[in-house]
């Protein structure tokens, strides 16, 4: 999810006017520490409450742990240089990509989320719910930020591929993970199409195609061009 798309979260490609600062608010500084290899940046108030503090580092290391044991060199490399932002209790809700500080500014977010996978609320990493929905969710954003910061995301080879799909109608019904038929949410932009695809590529999506085997028959095109960017799954 890009932070703009409220329902899930790319509204930051437009730049918008900034607050006077006297409407700015003030933010904390953030601590600095690493899991499992990745920049992490943690809301002070989640040290402030030791369990609560060692749940979040332990839920933040199983989602990582995930994407480091199935990504390969040299791709993971790039990837452990996407930072990660945890916050307690943010008033954003959906895990999400912040691509610049336009809309950060606008809406009086701290702008140094630029460029930063948010985790607005710590409990989402081990939410059941989230869980059952969405096991791969952190995988999804470092998609964002991989998307933007090391391939562009003007890549015309991702959009390409997201033209040809939409144009072939063939995530317009789809399964979703309840059983209901429903639009793909990778429809959204391409953008999130390739997050979403790269889940099901390298784990579980809540939207068919939901694994790899599922994604090759269904969106070959794509497949192919995952295959391409990500390298190999064996």
């Amino acid at each position: 999810m890009l932070a703009g798309l409220c329902t899930r979260a790319t509204g930051e490609d437009r730049e918008s006017p900034r607050p006077p600062l006297e409407q700015q608010p003030a933010f904390y500084d953030p601590l600095e520490t690493t899991v499992q290899g990745w920049p992490v940046k943690l809301d002070p108030a989640l040290a402030a409450d030791k369990t609560l503090h060692a749940q979040t580092l332990e839920a933040l290391s199983n989602h990582l742990q995930r994407v480091k044991f199935i990504v390969a060199e040299p791709q993971l490399e790039q990837l452990r240089k996407l930072p990660i932002w945890v916050d307690k209790a943010h008033r954003l809700g959906n895990m999400q990509y912040h691509p610049d500080r336009g809309w950060l500014l606008a809406n009086q977010h701290d702008p140094r989320l630029a460029k930063h996978v948010h985790i607005p609320r710590a409990e989402q990493l081990w939410s059941r719910q989230m869980w059952a929905k969405h096991p791969y969710v952190v995988l999804h954003e470092l998609a964002h930020a991989y998307h933007d910061q090391v391939l562009s995301f003007d890549d015309r080879r991702v959009i390409k591929v997201f033209d040809e799909a939409k144009q072939d109608g063939i995530y317009e019904q789809v399964l979703l993970y309840t059983g209901r038929k429903v639009r793909h949410y990778g429809l959204s932009n391409h953008k999130e199409y390739f997050a979403e695809s790269t889940e099901a590529y390298f784990g579980v999506n809540d939207f068919y195609p939901f694994v790899r085997a599922e994604l090759k028959e269904h969106d070959p095109r794509m497949f192919a061009l995952l295959r391409e960017i990500w390298g190999p799954v064996p």
